[in-house]
């Protein structure tokens, strides 16, 4: 009796994108030479399927409509990542890996260079990622970095003189709140707000309460970064709010600086023109840039230094309330070069706020 070989279900599913998009007509430039040979291991180990979609990368005109129809056939058969994202039935999560992660002294190192060159009051969060908040909700088999730990290491790592703020409990005992949007990898102004709380504290100021904000909803239809890489419309999209303390602190000028050196003067944080499509998170504080500074009504003579990743956009209108001119500087954008020098004249804190998957892409 000949031997039966099964087929990998990444191999029939590639298969079958295959054929679908034969019918469609839109493979291009078809390479002999390149397109990858199938053997019988390759076929039922799942090698040729990896292959050969790596090739249809370079060949094929993906469409949404055929790229959503391979996603659905994957979730049918009992596959739970698209594009190296888990679908859950209630949000969509990113799959955290962490190759040869570095250590925790390494990751603290640029804080406490910063710390012991300027002698500024410096406080430093590291904001954990929906995957490992919500990681009950992962598959089974589910691979994924466990931030909690390794956030705890880093602050261990830190000069004494540095406080820092214990997030992952923070949000862990609130998880049942609406603190990360469902398709997008960032947290939700809630979110920041309830970390806002602890770290306010540790910087000497009282928590403006939550009852003070007026919370209005910007967008109910806010699909972020993870739908844009799924595609995948079975959760249900996000709200994207905006919180105003009308009594409270108001911003009176930013100042913006970009890499290409051209500087810009807002008098908001907000930019109303990223309200529409899958980067509406940017409203925040408008697309990257350098730094920026901002200005407020606060008169207590306060200023803090902010050295972030994309997390920190939504803590600012928090930050604000006590300060009297805040500069922010994007560590995604200048790396280490600003921490090597002076901080601006006149400020009196500095604060190091990024999600700890960005840290460990800053300094990994």
């Amino acid at each position: 009796m000949k031997k039966q070989i099964r087929l990998h279900r990444r191999t029939v599913l590639t298969a079958l994108v295959i054929y679908l998009t034969i019918l469609a007509g839109t493979v291009r430039n078809f390479d002999a030479a390149a397109f990858p040979k199938p053997t019988m291991q390759t076929l039922s180990n799942g090698v040729w399927a990896a292959q050969l979609e790596g090739y249809l990368q370079t060949h094929l005109g993906f469409h949404n409509t055929l790229f959503q129809m391979k996603s659905r056939t994957d979730l049918l058969v009992g596959e739970k990542m698209i594009q190296g994202v888990y679908v859950t039935d209630e949000m969509l999560l990113e799959k955290l890996v962490t190759e040869d992660p570095p250590a925790a002294e390494t990751l603290a190192a640029p804080v406490n260079r910063y710390y012991e060159k300027t002698k500024l009051p410096t406080c430093l969060v590291l904001v954990p990622s929906a995957s490992e908040i919500y990681s009950t909700m992962l598959p089974a088999n589910a691979v994924n970095a466990e931030q909690g730990s390794r956030i705890q290491e880093v602050y261990n790592a830190a000069e004494n003189g540095i406080r820092c703020v214990d997030a992952y409990n923070v949000l862990s005992s609130l998880k049942d709140s609406y603190l990360y949007y469902r398709t997008d990898t960032h947290w939700t102004s809630y979110g920041a707000y309830c970390v806002y709380q602890s770290l306010i504290q540790k910087m000497g100021f009282h928590a403006v309460p939550y009852q003070r904000f007026v919370v209005s909803h910007l967008s109910t239809d806010f699909r972020g970064d993870l739908y844009a890489r799924t595609l995948y419309s079975g959760v249900h999209p996000d709200v994207l709010d905006w919180y105003n303390n009308e009594n409270g602190g108001r911003v009176t000028g930013v100042t913006v600086y970009y890499a290409d050196g051209r500087i810009e003067e807002r008098s908001t944080l907000y930019d109303a023109s990223m309200l529409g499509g899958n980067t509406m998170y940017r409203f925040y504080l408008g697309n990257p840039c350098e730094r920026l500074v901002i200005r407020t009504s606060v008169d207590n003579g306060k200023k803090l230094i902010v050295f972030k990743d994309d997390f920190a956009d939504c803590m600012m209108p928090f930050l604000a309330q006590h300060y009297s001119e805040i500069c922010v500087v994007d560590l995604t954008q200048t790396g280490e070069r600003y921490l090597k020098m002076e901080p601006p004249e006149g400020y009196t804190q500095a604060l190091f706020l990024c999600s700890m998957s960005g840290w460990d892409a800053l300094w990994g």
